[in-house]
Parts: structure tokens; C-alpha cells; sequence
């Protein structure tokens, strides 16, 4: 089965000769038994391995680009599809626990390890990613060398009815599973048209989530902000700051309190929800090359934040 990496008009553009890269992709077995599936984008010579965490709804075929922007700059990309996302098993946009996105993110990151061997080991999470990035890593700093955190999904600020948010906390104790349509438009995610279009034909994204999965990502959003003081992790930390999806007060807030000695804040006017989508990600493709670039080659205990 191979990935839909070309839903996306632009994600043929970079796309590198049979020369120039390898590619893998399968299913591994969560601990719980849920199949769960990778694809593997292999640089010649690479500097670095990264392991992409897709965001809320969608799945790892719509970050052909990203991923191609890192081979090109000789990091080799590993892809997962969250459970119940893309073509990956489990019930749609759905988890009993949290704890499942930790558990499928520690096992897919020991594969990534043993391929990666003494070469530096990067994360790079979007949206809801970001948010199982982060959990992950204030309880295993050391992991991975560092991490992207992108759109961070760390605080909501699309407006949800009060009515539909007490609906998902009752029904999360009652009908845990039961599929509720968001109120998410394509065009909050992104400028470009393009990319807008294909998303709404994209037969793998959802308009979905359940009433568990709600209340168990709002719990992982307290966790994260509350023990920011605890994440000790070299981060870059991005986000458009015309983002109507995720709270850039968030990100923020989780940039000041954590207290890793090489921490980068960078937000770009204007841009929306998904930076790897909108028409000036050439230049967030750059920052994100740029900052793993400083990490995979040498040290660095840089603290900044700028715009």
C-alpha cells in the first residue's frame, strides 16, 4: 500500500530522482495490537533522522513537502499515522487514553532509534503532534536531540459552542466513541487555494472526532502547560500568527515558562494554521532546515524568541 503523499498539487514539485532517495513504508503492531502505519523517506548521507507526528484529522501523506524539504537537506524523514487517522487501525479520531498516543509514539520512536544508530535523532510534531510531542518528551527529555513544535496545538482558540463542549464532556462518560462532526473549515487551515480544494477531497481527512478524544487532548493540553516549567528539551517553537485553530497565547505561554536552555520562539505574520501549507512555507521549510542543521552538526544554547 503506498502513501498518499500527492493529494497536494504542490508536493510533486521536489519530488527526487530513484537516484537520489530511498523510500519504505508498512504496518508495526502497537502494544495494544492496533496496526499502525510509517513511511520512511531516506536521505543519501544523512546528517540527522526526524519522526514526523501529523496533527488532528489528517494523516502523514499530507506532509509530502516538509518531508521532501528535509531529504533535500540530508535528514531522513519516518512518518506515523496516529491511531484511528489516515491508514492506520483503530476507531476514527478516537482514544480510550491519551497515554495510547505516548505508547504508539515510544514504540514508533525505538524503530526510528535502531535505524538512526549514533546519527542524531530529531522529532518534529504539528498540531495535536506537537501536543503528543511535548507530553512525551517531559517525561523522556532525552529521546530524541530535539523538536519542532509547529501550530502547537497546546490551547483551542476556534470558537466551539459552551453548549457543544459540555456535550462532549458528559458523552465522553456515556457514548466515549460516539463520532461528533467539528465545526473545522479548510480555509482556517490555510491561504492557499490549492491546498484548500484538495483537503476537502481528501478521502483520509476527517470531519471528526468522539467525545473521549476531546476531553482526553484537553487533559493533555493542562498536563503540558502546567509542567512547561518541567521541559528541559532543545525546541523550536512556530507558529502563524494569524492561526484561528491553535491559541498562539499557548505557545507562548509554554515558551516562557519551559526551561530548556536552548529554546527558539518564531512567528510569522499572517500565516494561518498549518505553516508546512501556506504559500511562504519555502521560508518556514528554511527555518526548520536551518534549526536542525545547528543541532545535528553542533552544540547550541541559544534562547530566543523572535518574529
Amino acid at each position: 500500500m503506498r502513501v498518499r503523499a500527492v493529494v497536494f498539487p504542490g508536493a510533486r514539485r521536489r519530488r527526487l530522482s530513484v537516484a537520489d532517495q530511498r523510500t519504505d513504508e508498512g504496518f508495526f503492531s502497537a502494544r495494544d495490537g492496533v496496526r499502525l502505519f510509517w513511511h520512511t523517506e531516506r536521505a543519501p548521507d544523512p546528517v540527522g533522522h526526524v519522526a514526523l507526528v501529523h496533527g488532528y484529522a489528517e494523516h502523514l501523506g499530507r506532509h509530502a513537502e516538509i518531508m521532501r524539504a528535509l531529504v533535500e537537506g540530508r535528514y531522513t524523514v519516518h512518518l506515523l499515522d496516529c491511531r484511528g487517522h489516515g491508514q492506520s487501525g483503530g476507531k476514527r479520531v478516537h482514544v480510550d487514553r491519551f497515554d495510547e498516543y505516548i505508547s504508539d509514539l515510544e514504540v514508533f520512536l525505538a524503530r526510528v532509534k535502531e535505524q538512526a544508530g549514533a546519527i542524531p535523532m530529531f522529532l518534529l510534531g504539528h498540531s495535536h503532534g506537537a501536543l503528543i510531542a511535548a507530553r512525551y518528551l517531559l517525561d523522556r527529555p532525552d529521546a530524541v536531540r530535539g523538536v519542532v513544535l509547529a501550530s502547537p496545538y497546546f490551547r483551542l482558540k476556534l470558537q466551539v459552542s459552551p453548549l457543544k463542549i459540555l456535550a462532549g464532556k458528559l458523552l465522553s462518560r456515556v457514548l466515549p466513541s460516539l463520532p461528533m462532526r467539528n465545526e473545522l473549515k479548510a480555509e482556517q487551515l490555510t491561504r492557499d487555494v490549492r491546498i484548500q480544494n484538495a483537503t476537502r477531497a481528501d478521502p483520509l481527512y476527517q470531519q471528526i472526532a468522539t467525545p473521549r478524544w476531546y476531553t482526553e487532548s484537553s487533559a493533555a493540553q493542562e498536563t503540558v502547560l502546567r509542567r512547561a516549567t518541567e521541559f528541559i528539551t532543545p525546541f523550536l517553537l512556530l507558529f502563524g500568527a494569524a492561526d484561528a485553530v491553535a491559541d498562539p497565547a499557548g505557545g507562548r505561554e509554554f515558551f516562557e515558562h519551559a526551561t530548556s536552555k536552548d529554546k527558539q520562539y518564531k512567528q510569522y505574520d499572517g500565516l494561518l494554521h498549518e505553516l508546512f501549507h501556506e504559500p511562504e512555507r519555502d521560508l518556514v521549510f528554511r527555518d526548520v532546515v536551518g534549526w536542525l542543521d545547528e543541532r545535528a552538526r553542533g552544540a547550541s544554547t541559544r534562547v530566543a524568541g523572535t518574529r
